[in-house]
Protein backbone atom coordinates (compact mmCIF):
# COMPACT_ATOMS: atom_id res chain seq x y z
CA UNK A 1 0.00 0.00 0.00
CA UNK A 2 1.40 3.21 -0.69
CA UNK A 3 1.75 5.92 1.26
CA UNK A 4 -0.54 9.13 0.34
CA UNK A 5 0.55 12.75 -0.01
CA UNK A 6 0.51 14.76 2.59
CA UNK A 7 -1.89 17.87 2.31
CA UNK A 8 -0.81 21.33 2.30
CA UNK A 9 -3.29 22.78 4.79
CA UNK A 10 -5.21 25.85 3.60
CA UNK A 11 -6.14 28.76 6.24
CA UNK A 12 -9.47 30.62 6.29
CA UNK A 13 -7.91 33.50 5.06
CA UNK A 14 -6.75 32.19 2.34
CA UNK A 15 -9.93 30.83 1.62
CA UNK A 16 -11.67 33.98 1.45
CA UNK A 17 -9.51 35.59 -0.71
CA UNK A 18 -9.49 33.04 -3.21
CA UNK A 19 -13.74 33.33 -3.64
CA UNK A 20 -12.98 37.01 -3.91
CA UNK A 21 -10.82 36.46 -7.22
CA UNK A 22 -7.39 36.54 -5.33
CA UNK A 23 -5.11 34.10 -4.73
CA UNK A 24 -2.44 33.76 -2.11
CA UNK A 25 0.08 31.31 -2.78
CA UNK A 26 2.35 29.52 -0.39
CA UNK A 27 6.04 30.76 -0.53
CA UNK A 28 7.86 29.08 -3.95
CA UNK A 29 4.97 27.86 -5.05
CA UNK A 30 3.78 28.38 -9.04
CA UNK A 31 0.51 28.54 -10.65
CA UNK A 32 -0.03 26.84 -13.37
CA UNK A 33 -1.38 28.74 -16.47
CA UNK A 34 -5.01 28.45 -18.13
CA UNK A 35 -4.48 30.07 -21.40
CA UNK A 36 -2.93 28.62 -24.56
CA UNK A 37 0.24 28.76 -23.12
CA UNK A 38 1.61 25.79 -21.74
CA UNK A 39 4.90 26.69 -20.68
CA UNK A 40 4.38 28.71 -17.55
CA UNK A 41 4.02 32.12 -19.21
CA UNK A 42 0.79 33.93 -17.84
CA UNK A 43 -1.74 34.10 -20.59
CA UNK A 44 -4.18 37.25 -18.96
CA UNK A 45 -3.62 40.46 -18.93
CA UNK A 46 -1.92 41.92 -15.91
CA UNK A 47 -4.24 43.94 -13.13
CA UNK A 48 -4.99 47.23 -15.56
CA UNK A 49 -3.43 50.39 -13.81
CA UNK A 50 -5.06 53.99 -13.51
CA UNK A 51 -3.30 57.24 -15.14
CA UNK A 52 -3.14 60.21 -12.33
CA UNK A 53 -5.11 63.23 -12.69
CA UNK A 54 -4.09 66.26 -14.14
CA UNK A 55 -2.88 68.95 -12.58
CA UNK A 56 -6.03 71.43 -11.70
CA UNK A 57 -5.70 74.84 -14.53
CA UNK A 58 -4.63 77.94 -12.75
CA UNK A 59 -6.45 81.03 -13.57
CA UNK A 60 -5.08 84.79 -13.04
CA UNK A 61 -6.87 87.87 -14.21
CA UNK A 62 -5.00 91.21 -14.62
CA UNK A 63 -5.76 94.95 -16.25
CA UNK A 64 -3.70 96.73 -18.38
CA UNK A 65 -2.89 100.07 -16.61
CA UNK A 66 -4.63 99.23 -13.42
CA UNK A 67 -4.04 101.28 -10.19
CA UNK A 68 -4.98 101.08 -6.51
CA UNK A 69 -8.17 103.48 -7.86
CA UNK A 70 -8.86 101.45 -10.47
CA UNK A 71 -8.15 101.19 -14.41
CA UNK A 72 -7.01 104.01 -16.15
CA UNK A 73 -9.24 103.35 -18.34
CA UNK A 74 -13.14 103.28 -19.42
CA UNK A 75 -12.15 100.32 -21.44
CA UNK A 76 -9.77 98.23 -19.92
CA UNK A 77 -7.50 95.73 -21.40
CA UNK A 78 -8.55 92.39 -19.58
CA UNK A 79 -5.76 89.85 -19.58
CA UNK A 80 -5.90 86.15 -18.04
CA UNK A 81 -2.78 84.66 -17.24
CA UNK A 82 -3.25 80.17 -17.79
CA UNK A 83 -0.94 77.69 -15.96
CA UNK A 84 -1.43 73.65 -16.71
CA UNK A 85 -4.63 74.40 -19.03
CA UNK A 86 -6.11 76.60 -21.58
CA UNK A 87 -8.31 79.81 -21.59
CA UNK A 88 -11.83 79.49 -22.61
CA UNK A 89 -12.59 82.62 -22.54
CA UNK A 90 -13.38 85.99 -19.96
CA UNK A 91 -16.64 87.35 -19.07
CA UNK A 92 -17.39 90.63 -17.40
CA UNK A 93 -20.44 91.72 -15.53
CA UNK A 94 -22.24 94.54 -13.64
CA UNK A 95 -22.58 94.74 -10.28
CA UNK A 96 -26.30 93.56 -11.05
CA UNK A 97 -25.00 90.62 -12.72
CA UNK A 98 -26.27 91.74 -16.17
CA UNK A 99 -23.36 90.90 -18.66
CA UNK A 100 -21.25 93.58 -20.03
CA UNK A 101 -20.29 93.15 -23.92
CA UNK A 102 -16.44 92.78 -24.72
CA UNK A 103 -14.45 92.11 -27.58
CA UNK A 104 -11.78 89.52 -27.98
CA UNK A 105 -8.54 89.84 -29.26
CA UNK A 106 -6.44 87.59 -30.82
CA UNK A 107 -4.49 86.60 -27.61
CA UNK A 108 -7.56 86.22 -25.25
CA UNK A 109 -7.97 89.41 -24.18
CA UNK A 110 -11.11 91.31 -24.16
CA UNK A 111 -12.20 95.14 -24.07
CA UNK A 112 -15.54 96.64 -23.45
CA UNK A 113 -17.27 97.31 -26.15
CA UNK A 114 -18.69 100.74 -24.85
CA UNK A 115 -17.21 102.47 -21.88
CA UNK A 116 -17.61 101.30 -18.51
CA UNK A 117 -19.96 103.46 -16.34
CA UNK A 118 -17.93 105.74 -14.03
CA UNK A 119 -18.17 104.93 -10.11
CA UNK A 120 -19.59 101.32 -10.45
CA UNK A 121 -18.31 98.05 -9.71
CA UNK A 122 -17.43 95.58 -12.52
CA UNK A 123 -16.26 91.87 -12.21
CA UNK A 124 -14.50 90.12 -14.62
CA UNK A 125 -13.93 85.90 -14.66
CA UNK A 126 -11.81 83.38 -16.78
CA UNK A 127 -12.32 80.13 -16.70
CA UNK A 128 -9.72 77.45 -18.36
CA UNK A 129 -9.49 73.95 -18.47
CA UNK A 130 -7.19 71.62 -17.46
CA UNK A 131 -6.05 68.26 -19.65
CA UNK A 132 -8.85 66.37 -18.11
CA UNK A 133 -11.62 69.03 -19.17
CA UNK A 134 -12.07 69.95 -15.27
CA UNK A 135 -12.82 73.87 -15.41
CA UNK A 136 -10.99 76.81 -12.81
CA UNK A 137 -12.47 79.93 -13.06
CA UNK A 138 -10.24 83.47 -11.79
CA UNK A 139 -11.86 86.57 -10.90
CA UNK A 140 -11.35 90.37 -10.63
CA UNK A 141 -13.44 92.76 -9.23
CA UNK A 142 -12.58 96.29 -9.58
CA UNK A 143 -14.50 99.60 -9.78
CA UNK A 144 -14.14 102.53 -11.88
CA UNK A 145 -12.97 105.89 -10.50
CA UNK A 146 -15.62 108.33 -9.54
CA UNK A 147 -16.45 111.43 -12.53
CA UNK A 148 -14.26 113.84 -9.99
CA UNK A 149 -11.26 111.46 -10.71
CA UNK A 150 -11.73 111.44 -14.68
CA UNK A 151 -10.38 113.31 -16.96
CA UNK A 152 -12.27 115.06 -19.73
CA UNK A 153 -11.59 116.68 -23.12
CA UNK A 154 -13.35 120.19 -24.88
CA UNK A 155 -13.06 121.06 -28.00
CA UNK A 156 -13.12 123.57 -30.91
CA UNK A 157 -14.63 124.05 -33.35
CA UNK A 158 -17.12 122.03 -32.48
CA UNK A 159 -18.77 118.82 -34.34
CA UNK A 160 -20.04 120.58 -37.63
CA UNK A 161 -19.44 123.99 -37.28
CA UNK A 162 -17.87 125.73 -40.11
CA UNK A 163 -15.41 128.15 -39.18
CA UNK A 164 -13.14 131.21 -40.45
CA UNK A 165 -10.02 130.64 -42.42
CA UNK A 166 -8.15 131.00 -39.02
CA UNK A 167 -9.43 129.04 -36.86
CA UNK A 168 -6.88 126.82 -35.08
CA UNK A 169 -8.13 122.88 -33.71
CA UNK A 170 -8.20 123.58 -29.90
CA UNK A 171 -8.21 120.61 -26.92
CA UNK A 172 -8.71 121.73 -23.89
CA UNK A 173 -8.22 119.26 -20.77
CA UNK A 174 -10.04 119.01 -17.58
CA UNK A 175 -6.66 118.43 -15.90
CA UNK A 176 -2.89 120.18 -16.44
CA UNK A 177 -0.86 117.35 -18.63
CA UNK A 178 2.70 117.00 -17.17
CA UNK A 179 5.61 118.50 -19.83
CA UNK A 180 6.76 114.92 -19.94
CA UNK A 181 3.53 113.56 -21.25
CA UNK A 182 2.61 116.15 -24.02
CA UNK A 183 4.17 115.01 -26.47
CA UNK A 184 2.86 111.76 -25.88
CA UNK A 185 -0.89 113.13 -25.81
CA UNK A 186 -0.54 115.08 -29.02
CA UNK A 187 0.92 111.78 -30.74
CA UNK A 188 -2.16 109.95 -29.95
CA UNK A 189 -4.55 112.37 -31.48
CA UNK A 190 -5.40 111.99 -35.24
CA UNK A 191 -5.92 114.99 -36.95
CA UNK A 192 -6.53 115.02 -40.88
CA UNK A 193 -6.15 118.47 -42.39
CA UNK A 194 -6.74 117.29 -46.10
CA UNK A 195 -2.98 117.61 -47.03
CA UNK A 196 -2.48 121.20 -45.21
CA UNK A 197 0.58 121.99 -43.15
CA UNK A 198 0.27 122.70 -39.05
CA UNK A 199 1.58 122.03 -35.59
CA UNK A 200 0.87 121.76 -32.09
CA UNK A 201 1.37 124.12 -29.70
CA UNK A 202 0.65 124.19 -26.06
CA UNK A 203 -0.41 127.20 -24.45
CA UNK A 204 -0.54 126.93 -21.17
CA UNK A 205 -0.50 123.69 -19.16
CA UNK A 206 -4.10 122.36 -19.75
CA UNK A 207 -4.66 123.11 -23.81
CA UNK A 208 -2.72 122.48 -27.12
CA UNK A 209 -3.83 124.10 -30.48
CA UNK A 210 -3.08 123.16 -33.96
CA UNK A 211 -2.60 125.75 -35.98
CA UNK A 212 -1.66 125.92 -40.01
CA UNK A 213 0.76 127.17 -41.19
CA UNK A 214 -0.86 129.92 -43.39
CA UNK A 215 -4.88 131.02 -42.92
CA UNK A 216 -6.58 127.30 -44.06
CA UNK A 217 -7.63 127.26 -48.05
CA UNK A 218 -11.38 127.40 -47.43
CA UNK A 219 -13.63 124.61 -48.04
CA UNK A 220 -10.39 122.21 -46.36
CA UNK A 221 -12.66 119.15 -44.16
CA UNK A 222 -10.95 118.63 -40.76
CA UNK A 223 -11.19 115.33 -38.63
CA UNK A 224 -10.13 115.82 -35.09
CA UNK A 225 -9.85 112.35 -33.29
CA UNK A 226 -9.03 112.32 -29.08
CA UNK A 227 -8.99 108.89 -27.92
CA UNK A 228 -9.47 109.65 -24.16
CA UNK A 229 -10.47 105.98 -23.56
CA UNK A 230 -6.56 104.79 -24.48
CA UNK A 231 -4.83 108.21 -23.22
CA UNK A 232 -3.28 108.20 -19.40
CA UNK A 233 -2.94 111.75 -17.83
CA UNK A 234 -0.87 112.53 -14.76
CA UNK A 235 -1.64 108.79 -14.05
CA UNK A 236 -5.74 109.85 -14.27
CA UNK A 237 -8.73 108.03 -16.22
CA UNK A 238 -8.74 109.45 -19.81
CA UNK A 239 -13.07 109.17 -20.21
CA UNK A 240 -14.83 109.82 -23.51
CA UNK A 241 -13.18 109.42 -26.84
CA UNK A 242 -13.82 113.18 -28.64
CA UNK A 243 -14.64 112.67 -32.79
CA UNK A 244 -15.02 116.14 -34.35
CA UNK A 245 -14.93 117.42 -37.81
CA UNK A 246 -15.90 120.46 -39.22
CA UNK A 247 -15.31 122.40 -42.98
CA UNK A 248 -13.91 125.60 -43.04
CA UNK A 249 -15.89 128.09 -44.89
CA UNK A 250 -15.53 131.12 -47.35
CA UNK A 251 -12.18 133.69 -46.31
CA UNK A 252 -13.09 136.63 -44.84
CA UNK A 253 -10.22 138.33 -43.64
CA UNK A 254 -10.28 142.08 -42.25
CA UNK A 255 -7.78 144.83 -41.48
CA UNK A 256 -8.82 147.26 -39.44
CA UNK A 257 -6.38 150.59 -39.12
CA UNK A 258 -6.62 152.55 -36.30
CA UNK A 259 -4.57 155.00 -37.98
CA UNK A 260 -7.04 155.57 -41.28
CA UNK A 261 -9.99 154.78 -39.21
CA UNK A 262 -11.35 152.27 -41.41
CA UNK A 263 -11.66 148.36 -42.09
CA UNK A 264 -11.31 146.92 -44.28
CA UNK A 265 -13.04 143.02 -45.22
CA UNK A 266 -12.59 140.60 -48.02
CA UNK A 267 -14.56 137.59 -48.74
CA UNK A 268 -12.69 135.03 -50.43
CA UNK A 269 -9.94 138.06 -51.42
CA UNK A 270 -11.80 140.65 -52.74
CA UNK A 271 -12.60 143.74 -51.31
CA UNK A 272 -16.32 143.43 -50.28
CA UNK A 273 -17.17 146.36 -47.69
CA UNK A 274 -14.71 148.98 -46.31
CA UNK A 275 -16.43 150.17 -42.32
CA UNK A 276 -15.42 153.33 -40.85
CA UNK A 277 -14.86 152.36 -37.60
CA UNK A 278 -13.67 154.60 -34.27
CA UNK A 279 -10.93 152.37 -31.94
CA UNK A 280 -10.38 152.51 -28.59
CA UNK A 281 -8.98 156.50 -27.71
CA UNK A 282 -5.09 156.66 -26.86
CA UNK A 283 -5.36 160.23 -24.96
CA UNK A 284 -6.55 159.04 -22.08
CA UNK A 285 -6.19 155.16 -20.13
CA UNK A 286 -3.95 153.39 -21.66
CA UNK A 287 -6.83 150.37 -20.98
CA UNK A 288 -8.49 152.04 -23.44
CA UNK A 289 -6.08 151.52 -26.45
CA UNK A 290 -6.91 148.65 -29.07
CA UNK A 291 -4.37 145.92 -29.21
CA UNK A 292 -2.91 145.72 -32.64
CA UNK A 293 -2.44 142.20 -34.19
CA UNK A 294 -3.94 139.11 -35.37
CA UNK A 295 -7.43 138.82 -33.65
CA UNK A 296 -9.71 136.11 -34.55
CA UNK A 297 -13.93 135.91 -34.44
CA UNK A 298 -14.55 134.29 -31.17
CA UNK A 299 -18.67 134.68 -30.84
CA UNK A 300 -21.19 136.83 -31.51
CA UNK A 301 -24.57 138.12 -29.89
CA UNK A 302 -27.49 140.20 -31.53
CA UNK A 303 -27.79 142.19 -27.82
CA UNK A 304 -25.25 142.56 -25.60
CA UNK A 305 -23.86 144.50 -22.14
CA UNK A 306 -20.56 146.78 -22.57
CA UNK A 307 -20.09 146.58 -18.66
CA UNK A 308 -16.89 148.27 -18.00
CA UNK A 309 -17.24 147.44 -14.22
CA UNK A 310 -16.30 144.39 -14.79
CA UNK A 311 -12.69 145.85 -15.71
CA UNK A 312 -12.86 148.62 -13.40
CA UNK A 313 -14.32 150.95 -15.46
CA UNK A 314 -17.06 153.71 -14.87
CA UNK A 315 -19.74 152.66 -17.79
CA UNK A 316 -22.51 149.99 -18.91
CA UNK A 317 -23.83 150.21 -22.17
CA UNK A 318 -26.48 148.03 -24.06
CA UNK A 319 -25.09 147.66 -27.89
CA UNK A 320 -26.13 145.99 -31.06
CA UNK A 321 -24.89 143.61 -33.06
CA UNK A 322 -21.76 142.56 -31.06
CA UNK A 323 -18.83 140.86 -32.50
CA UNK A 324 -16.20 139.69 -29.94
CA UNK A 325 -12.56 139.78 -31.11
CA UNK A 326 -10.66 139.11 -28.00
CA UNK A 327 -11.55 137.69 -24.36
CA UNK A 328 -10.25 140.92 -22.90
CA UNK A 329 -13.79 142.51 -24.01
CA UNK A 330 -12.71 143.90 -27.71
CA UNK A 331 -15.68 143.65 -30.09
CA UNK A 332 -16.79 145.03 -33.55
CA UNK A 333 -19.95 146.11 -32.44
CA UNK A 334 -22.83 148.92 -33.38
CA UNK A 335 -22.46 152.42 -31.71
CA UNK A 336 -24.69 155.27 -32.96
CA UNK A 337 -23.46 157.41 -30.63
CA UNK A 338 -20.05 157.49 -32.09
CA UNK A 339 -21.18 158.17 -35.80
CA UNK A 340 -19.74 161.49 -36.19
CA UNK A 341 -16.28 159.79 -35.09
CA UNK A 342 -16.30 156.97 -36.96
CA UNK A 343 -13.89 157.21 -39.92
CA UNK A 344 -12.29 160.00 -37.75
CA UNK A 345 -10.70 159.90 -34.62
CA UNK A 346 -10.72 157.08 -31.69
CA UNK A 347 -13.11 157.37 -29.50
CA UNK A 348 -14.06 153.97 -27.95
CA UNK A 349 -12.54 151.99 -24.65
CA UNK A 350 -11.02 149.48 -26.67
CA UNK A 351 -14.28 148.48 -29.58
CA UNK A 352 -13.77 148.92 -32.88
CA UNK A 353 -17.21 151.19 -33.22
CA UNK A 354 -19.14 150.58 -36.28
CA UNK A 355 -22.39 152.14 -37.40
CA UNK A 356 -25.89 150.02 -36.59
CA UNK A 357 -25.70 149.19 -40.16
CA UNK A 358 -22.35 148.08 -40.40
CA UNK A 359 -21.94 146.26 -37.76
CA UNK A 360 -25.30 144.33 -38.55
CA UNK A 361 -23.61 143.39 -41.77
CA UNK A 362 -20.19 142.07 -40.42
CA UNK A 363 -22.10 140.53 -38.01
CA UNK A 364 -24.18 138.57 -40.45
CA UNK A 365 -21.36 137.65 -42.26
CA UNK A 366 -19.01 136.33 -39.06
CA UNK A 367 -18.30 133.03 -38.26
CA UNK A 368 -15.46 131.55 -35.64
CA UNK A 369 -12.39 132.00 -36.24
CA UNK A 370 -12.79 134.77 -38.83
CA UNK A 371 -9.67 136.99 -39.00
CA UNK A 372 -9.68 140.71 -38.03
CA UNK A 373 -6.06 141.99 -38.23
CA UNK A 374 -5.74 145.42 -35.94
CA UNK A 375 -2.71 147.70 -37.21
CA UNK A 376 -2.13 151.27 -35.71
CA UNK A 377 -1.34 150.87 -32.12
CA UNK A 378 1.88 150.10 -29.72
CA UNK A 379 -0.35 147.78 -27.50
CA UNK A 380 0.02 144.49 -28.58
CA UNK A 381 -2.37 141.19 -29.06
CA UNK A 382 -1.23 138.42 -26.61
CA UNK A 383 -1.40 134.94 -27.15
CA UNK A 384 -3.61 133.64 -24.69
CA UNK A 385 -5.99 136.79 -24.92
CA UNK A 386 -8.88 134.52 -26.96
CA UNK A 387 -7.46 133.05 -29.60
CA UNK A 388 -4.06 134.92 -30.27
CA UNK A 389 -2.54 132.19 -31.93
CA UNK A 390 -1.21 133.99 -35.50
CA UNK A 391 0.41 137.11 -33.07
CA UNK A 392 3.09 134.31 -33.39
CA UNK A 393 5.40 133.47 -36.51
CA UNK A 394 5.83 130.33 -38.16
CA UNK A 395 8.78 130.01 -36.68
CA UNK A 396 8.08 130.84 -33.24
CA UNK A 397 5.10 128.77 -33.24
CA UNK A 398 6.73 125.67 -34.41
CA UNK A 399 10.05 126.59 -31.50
CA UNK A 400 10.88 123.93 -28.71
CA UNK A 401 8.94 124.57 -25.38
CA UNK A 402 10.61 124.15 -22.14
Amino acid sequence: MSAETPRTPVGRRAFLLAVSGLVVLPAGAALAGCGPGQDGTAGAAGTPTSAPPAPPAQVALAGDGFTADGPVSPRPVLRATVTDGTLAGITLTGADGAPVAVTTADDGSVTPTDDLDLGTAYTAAATATNADGATTTGQLAFTTVSEDGAVRAKMMPLDGEVVGVGMPVVVIFTTDVPKAERQAVTDAITLDSGGVEGAWRWIGSDRVHWRPREYWPSGTAVRVQVPMTRMQVDGRWGAADRDVSFTVGDSHVSTADTDTHEMTVRVNGEVAKVIPISAGREDSDPAFVTRSGVHLVLEKHEDYLMDGRTVGQDYATQVKWATRIANSGEFVHGAPWSVPSQGKRNVSHGCLNASDADAKWFYGIAQRGDVVDVTGTDRKMELTNGLGDWVLSWDQWTAPQT
